[in-house]
């Protein structure tokens, strides 16, 4: 296995992640002996990141996930994503919060490596995401108060959105890493 760098991090992780999402589905809809047995061979072919996300599944991943990790114990990365409705824009750093812990809480666990902003970022809030101003001044908050509570150690963005305000964003120093979109049909 190739391992790289993650972003600012200093994690070393395989070049092959782990995704708990809904496209293969199987921590949503596979069966307990299922996630065990592709969890395992993923670690044993040196596989050491898993990403997952509140809304895969509705929690089942975060938690198939952390049963799995539970049983096997094995030495990896976990990165969780948190997204804001239009509901929480009126209290954006307790809805965080109040994300992140239910996350750990599905997972088991008392952090994570990477914490992701799953939200497009626009110029302004509105239809097209989460405003530049929202991200600088309450989600960056909210992110550096759960590093320094031990809820994650690093945070980043899934880089969705307008791409000025996803390069001022970058451009903030605030981001550990961006998981960029790559679109075979669509580069």
């Amino acid at each position: 296995m190739d391992y790289r760098l993650l972003g600012k991090t200093g994690l070393r992780v395989s070049a092959l992640g782990f995704g708990c999402g809904n496209v293969g589905g199987l921590m949503v809809r596979g069966t307990p002996a299922e996630r065990e047995r592709a969890v395992a061979r993923a670690v044993e072919l040196g596989i050491n990141y898993f990403d997952t996300a509140p809304s895969y599944g509705d929690g089942q991943s975060e938690q198939n996930l952390g049963r799995v990790l539970r049983d096997l114990k094995p030495r990896v990365h976990v990165g969780t994503k948190v997204r804001l409705a239009p509901a929480d824009l009126a209290e954006i750093g307790a809805a965080i919060t109040r994300s992140v812990e239910a996350s750990l809480g599905r997972l088991g666990l008392e952090r994570v490596d990477l914490l992701q902003l799953h939200n497009p970022i626009a110029a302004w809030r509105g239809d097209s995401g989460i405003g530049f101003k929202d991200f600088l001044e309450e989600i960056v908050p909210a992110l550096e108060r759960l590093r320094a509570d031990g809820k994650t150690r690093f945070v980043g963005i899934t880089a969705l959105g307008e791409t000025a305000a996803l390069h001022q964003a970058l451009g903030s120093g605030a981001l550990d890493t961006a998981q960029v979109c790559l679109n075979l049909l669509n580069p």
